[in-house]
């Protein structure tokens, strides 16, 4: 049965409960029964049954298993099996790793799970926020979270409402106001009325725009679809010519179970040979390293392809308060107007009476201290409207708090210019006045301006390094705030963010207007959560990676438009289960480290995969040749073993765990492209002249022809192998001479052995044979730098 949607303002009677009493059993029960509960549910995160049926239910998968079933049914070695071990690893790394990052998620939301203390018949109750239902009196206090949009009926609090707006200053609620949900109390305390629950609350409305799961984009990850997308379309028709040419060639010499097993191992060899699932598993195995490594460093990856974007990136944009800012101020500077009063006793004695609990009063309580406050006849409290508080002291002296405009209307030019001093270094001014009276909850009379206090934030120590690293290393730093602009980029500036004075205000401007202003400036203020989004998704647009950082519900439509999302794990539950990376230690300036490994990743991956795919493009036109020359494919599974593990597997492996913080660029594709290609020629050549060393008067009879045409095939790949770690190290040098070692091993001494069911070649029988090895070898070297230049210029690569 579909659920009843309601219009909360014309479907419903309402129920206007007395504050003190609250809603009774029978009325709770009655909105549980129409479904006006808090619950939200969270649809974001994949589901376990999604995890495994994307990685388990693929299509080389599938052919995987097909091929594993058929080989079943004939005679073959151990090796002709090995294929269906990288498959295995595949699967369950990607599996084991998506599970991680969801039980991380939602670990989180669970030790992060509030309450929220009702009025029900009479008594009062702490309740989970999804037990809140439609009208129910809600009890909040200093520090609480707003659960649901609220009326205000009786009290007064400061509200933090950054989550939503990304305003860091305080605003005061009183009688009638609205609480938004996800908003938190940061002084005083009321009882509201429960006025939208669920997915019906603004910050649902901002959350159901962006709650639909959504996997990073990634270059890498589309270059593997285009490349499974066209394996697969050739696959198919391949291997059933294969299997065709096979029979035809093997049916003059083989029948029976001879030739159905000569044939099956043939056509699995090409099947499996064209599937690069060793590079599925490098991109796995790669990432998974890569993120698990950053746990180590309080990061939780909830993608693996995200690390390739935030490899890519080239623009940052962060939110002042807690990324460049620590979330406190301090009193940088105090002006005495009047030389006769006591500053220090007037500010401690109104903060006492007044008793704000915010970033401002924090900083004014540190600064100004006091044994024996005066004592307070009457206060004013501070409200967003008129941008002061003021305070009458005992004998009749009143004193009012706040922005200078609004405290004094005739302030001379000398004080002005002070003041716009000071704004202008990104500080924050209040002033001090001796004022009239407090009437009827206004400040009537003249004020006469006292002193001014200017307060600044806290820059963060690490910061300043932070965006030192970024700026070296190729990243634009952008900083979108809720702020005034123009504080916001005094303290970009103090931080070190290059072209800090290019700031702007978004308030009031068109869609047109803020997507003209996003590549034009580094600092924006005044921005709403849309501003957010459309500012990314334009500065997308000029051909930039972006990446944004964010922790409250205003900034999740911007975290879904980045290429890469980050957030930290005290951050609101749908930022949290939006991004891409959750910092757990909620520090912002591990940001370097987790870049760094994202590049070593992906860098690595560009320089192995050309590997994987020389494999893959040799297998293709060797078994096309082989079909066009009606001549069996002349390797089966357990032939390519060494070239597929030696060659391939280990090296890539090691290689891909090298350090290298370059910033990625270039297209991942053109450049997997660019260095296989000439691999491939070569793999082609080798086989081919050992299958024609007869014109050069070599004689490779029986099974010698089937050893040399694997030498030939194995250490062409060695050459291109030791061509592509170029320019070497210490560590790259290791590789490479371990393999040649291995190599020689294997050639020498194990080929004949039950494994592999090759025929060794001895020195004194096969002498010539071992000749023409060598000298192809050595001809490799030349023809692959030559095709190698080609190429490069063929697909316009940069150096790596």
């Amino acid at each position: 049965m579909k659920k009843k949607v309601y219009d909360f303002k014309k479907d419903l009677g309402r129920i206007n409960a007395d504050p003190a009493t609250g809603l009774t059993r029978a009325e709770v029960d009655g909105r549980i029964a129409q479904g006006l509960t808090n619950e939200v549910k969270n649809k974001a995160s994949k589901s376990y049954f999604r995890i495994f049926f994307d990685n388990i239910c693929t299509f080389f998968n599938l052919f995987c298993l097909i091929c594993f079933g058929v080989m079943l049914t004939v005679p073959a070695n151990l090796s002709d099996y090995s294929f269906i071990v990288i498959y295995v690893l595949n699967m369950a790394i990607g599996i084991i790793q998506e599970i991680r990052a969801k039980q991380t998620v939602e670990k989180l939301s669970l030790v992060k799970a509030p309450t929220a203390n009702v009025v029900r018949g009479g008594k009062k109750l702490t309740i989970p926020v999804g037990d809140v239902v439609l009208d129910d009196i809600i009890e909040l206090s200093l520090g609480d979270q707003i659960p649901a949009d609220c009326i205000l009926l009786s009290g007064s609090v400061e509200v933090d409402e950054s989550m939503l707006t990304g305003e860091s200053v305080a605003v005061k609620k009183s009688d009638g106001d609205m609480l938004y949900s996800g908003s938190f109390v940061s002084g005083g305390s009321c009882l509201a009325r429960a006025d939208k629950v669920g997915q019906e609350a603004y910050v649902q409305t901002l959350s159901a725009k962006a709650k639909k799961y959504k996997r990073t984009r990634s270059e890498l990850l589309d270059a593997m679809n285009k490349i499974i997308k066209t394996v697969g379309l050739l696959i198919i028709p391949i291997a059933i010519v294969t299997a065709f040419v096979n029979h035809g060639v093997y049916s003059e010499t083989l029948s029976g179970i001879e030739l159905r097993t000569a044939v099956v191992k043939k056509t699995v060899a090409v099947v499996i040979g064209m599937i690069p699932s060793g590079m599925f598993l490098l991109t796995t195995l790669s990432l998974a390293v890569g993120i698990i490594k950053l746990a180590t460093l309080n990061t939780s990856v909830q993608d693996m392809y995200s690390l390739e974007m935030l490899a890519r990136v080239n623009v940052l944009c962060l939110d002042k308060t807690g990324t460049i800012t620590d979330g406190n101020m301090t009193v940088s500077d105090v002006v005495n107007i009047e030389k006769t009063c006591d500053v220090n006793l007037l500010i401690a004695s109104m903060e006492h009476a007044l008793g704000d609990k915010n970033m401002t009063a924090d900083a004014l309580n540190k600064k100004f201290a006091v044994e024996n406050p005066l004592e307070a006849t009457k206060v004013l409290p501070f409200s967003s409207k008129r941008k002061l508080s003021a305070v009458t002291f005992f004998g009749g002296s009143t004193y009012a708090l706040g922005a200078p405009d609004f405290v004094c209307k005739n302030i001379t030019a000398e004080i002005s210019e002070k003041i716009k001093s000071f704004m202008e270094c990104g500080k924050r001014v209040l002033m001090l006045a001796k004022a009239d009276k407090i009437t009827n909850d206004e400040l009537v009379g003249e004020t006469v301006p006292f002193a001014l206090i200017a307060l600044e934030d806290n820059i963060r120590p690490e910061a300043i390094e932070t965006i030192k690293w970024f700026k070296e290393n190729d990243v634009a730093v952008k900083v979108i705030s809720g702020d005034d602009p123009l504080t916001v980029s005094r303290i970009a500036a103090r931080a070190g963010i290059e072209n800090a004075q290019n700031y702007i205000s978004l308030a009031g401007l068109s869609d047109e207007e803020v997507a003209a202003a996003a590549n034009k400036y580094s600092v924006f203020g005044r921005v709403s959560p849309e501003q957010k989004a459309l500012l990314i998704k334009t500065i997308k647009s000029a051909g930039n990676t972006v990446a944004m950082t964010g922790d409250g519900v205003n900034d999740i439509l911007a975290m879904k438009e980045a290429d890469c999302s980050i957030t930290v794990a005290s951050g609101s539950a749908a930022a949290r289960s939006l991004s891409h990376l959750v910092l757990l230690d909620d520090n912002f300036n591990s940001l370097p480290s987790v870049v760094k490994e994202g590049r070593r990743v992906i860098n690595n991956i560009q320089r192995s995969a050309s590997l994987y795919l020389m494999k893959t493009m040799f297998t293709l036109c060797y078994a096309i040749i082989s079909a066009i020359r009606w001549q069996k494919y002349p390797f089966s599974t357990g032939n390519m073993l060494m070239l597929e593990f030696f060659i391939i597997g280990l090296p890539s492996t090691l290689l891909s765990v090298q350090p290298n913080s370059d910033r990625v660029k270039g297209n991942f594709i053109s450049f997997v492209f660019a260095h296989a290609i000439p691999g491939t020629l070569i793999l082609v050549l080798n086989v081919l002249l050992s299958e024609y060393a007869h014109i050069f008067g070599v004689n490779l009879a029986g099974g010698v022809s089937e050893s040399v045409s694997t030498l030939a095939l194995t250490f062409g790949g060695w050459v291109f192998l030791v061509l592509l770690c170029i320019p070497y190290d210490l560590y790259r040098g290791a590789i490479v001479g371990f393999v040649t070692i291995a190599l020689l091993v294997w050639a020498t001494c194990l080929m004949h052995c039950f494994f592999f069911n090759l025929t060794a070649l001895s020195f004194k029988e096969n002498l010539d044979a071992i000749i023409f090895l060598l000298v192809l070898i050595a001809l490799d070297f030349p023809v692959l730098l030559g095709a190698n230049f080609l190429s490069s210029k063929l697909f316009k690569t940069e150096k790596k």
